[in-house]
């Protein structure tokens, strides 16, 4: 098995056999999933992972556009890549670090930027994680005792139009199997813990440049829903004076 084959597994078991605890994992290339596009491919090299284990589980694929041959041709991927009814959050280019993640994410210059589930599992509590001899988790998750966090998500996630929640956490159910549920990390009860919250929604954010990445010149997911930051300093200054 490739070394990059394998990291994905093992920061899978690392993720279930710890304590919920801040943990961020970059990596200087884009390490998507290789069943995805194919024209993202040679953007590999040039982009960064960042993978997050916060107890929110989630990994942000970091993509810098040189110029706009190559964005057009990538776009309309993306737009297949993302999940219907998602956010889409545009930045201006020139803008400094991101104003969530700082020097994680730059928002120096024109990028794609893809919010995406691990591919990694969530496993029943009573499920012994040995990190040197990991178990077949295809097989648990057979048994109802595992879940990957990635698609197939499961109908009962999705809305009309395929749309899912941001963030679920697995479940008991009667029965023992395991069940993805959609939550909240932000707005749960704190006092009542449960367990590692997972990205199920793929959202996208731009670095708009007006050159490389042109509004003007693009078509924008008609089912998104548009959070525009290109201006939030300008606000902050003119709402100090």
């Amino acid at each position: 098995m490739r070394l990059r084959r394998l990291l994905p597994l093992v920061c899978a078991v690392m993720l279930v056999a710890i304590s919920v605890e801040a943990a961020i994992f970059p990596q200087d290339r884009g390490a998507w999933p290789e069943d995805w596009p194919e024209v993202l491919e040679p953007l590999r090299m040039t982009s960064k992972t960042i993978g997050v284990g916060t107890g929110i589980q989630e990994n942000i694929y970091e993509i810098p556009i040189a110029d706009a041959e190559t964005f057009e041709k990538v776009w309309p991927e993306i737009l297949k890549l993302r999940t219907p009814g998602s956010r889409l959050t545009l930045y201006r280019a020139s803008a400094g670090d991101h104003p969530t993640w700082g020097q994680f994410l730059s928002n120096e210059r024109a990028a794609i930027r893809i919010f995406a589930p691990t591919g990694g599992f969530s496993t029943a509590g009573d499920v012994e994680i040995d990190v040197n001899n990991p178990p077949d988790f295809e097989e648990l998750i057979r048994e109802g005792k595992a879940l990957r966090a990635g698609s197939p998500w499961p109908e009962s996630l999705m809305g009309e139009n395929g749309e899912l929640p941001q963030y679920v956490v697995s479940e008991k159910q009667e029965d023992g199997t395991l069940q993805w549920v959609a939550a909240d990390p932000y707005s749960d009860d704190k006092s009542k813990p449960r367990g590692f919250y997972n990205r199920a929604r793929i959202d996208v954010e731009l670095v708009v440049d007006g050159a490389i990445i042109d509004l003007n010149r693009m078509r924008l997911p008609a089912d998104a829903v548009i959070v525009d930051r290109r201006f939030d300093d300008a606000k902050a200054d003119s709402g100090s004076q």
